[in-house]
């Protein structure tokens, strides 16, 4: 639980410092609710993971496919340049434009350091290292996070971030990851501790779901405006 304890200051600080900025602009409630409930799956997530194999391995994927797109849907990004002061958000977009954040930002690069990571520490004696070494822990948890963030920030594509994909190949992103990810899964009831496998498998599952709603958010918008179209151009 001392992981736990070392994430709730953090997560205080960045939540207070995220309503401070929610106080100085009109903001959806829904947003600040993702937001806060994302800090929340993250530290349950770090807190809870040394109960057992299972749990540990159920804890890796609620922070991934969990907490980190409800995160990402708090769209903390978008809250920053509505509430800083305007030059403050012009020197933001204009970063935001630059092309160091173009290349960050290009989907493989962000697929590539989600699912590398996984599959380091998933795949290789790093895995048990990790469970006896705090300090390898923690930086591992840290590395989920953030190449989490980094994969549905690219795939959701709700902040102003430049050279986003189109939905269908967004959605095929987060299906490959899952897919990807699963290797650890398969990998630890082969070796035959099956429950926690079942519990990564099922964790991941919302990296799919994920998948499904960018695609179905696609399909309904390429409805409306066929329907549009349709409107536009029906004889008087």
């Amino acid at each position: 639980m001392s992981e736990a304890l070392q994430i709730v200051v953090p997560s205080l600080v960045l939540f207070a410092g995220y309503l401070s900025l929610v106080a100085r602009t009109q903001w959806p409630w829904v947003r600040t609710a993702c937001f806060a409930a994302g800090l929340a799956v993250v530290g349950c997530g770090v807190g809870f993971d040394d109960i057992s194999l299972a749990v540990h391995m159920a804890g890796h994927g609620v922070i991934v496919a969990v907490g980190a797109p409800l995160l990402v849907l708090g769209r903390p990004v978008t809250l920053m340049l509505r509430a800083l002061p305007r030059p403050a958000a012009r020197d933001l977009a204009a970063g935001l434009r630059s092309p160091w954040v173009r290349r960050l930002v290009w989907p493989p690069l962000a697929f590539a350091a989600f699912v590398g990571s996984q599959l380091i520490f998933h795949l290789t004696p790093l895995f048990w290292d990790a469970l006896r070494e705090e300090g390898l822990h923690a930086f591992e948890h840290l590395l989920f996070l953030v190449t989490a963030l980094w994969l549905w920030s690219v795939c959701l594509a709700v902040e102003p971030l430049p050279g986003r994909w189109s939905p269908w190949a967004r959605a095929g992103l987060l299906m490959a990851a899952m897919s990807a990810s699963d290797i650890g899964s398969v990998k630890l009831m082969v070796d035959g501790y099956q429950s926690a496998g079942v519990a990564m498998l099922v964790s991941m599952m919302p990296l799919g779901l994920g998948a499904a709603a960018v695609a179905w958010a696609a399909a309904l918008r390429e409805e409306r405006r066929a329907r549009r179209r349709e409107v536009a151009h029906a004889p008087s």
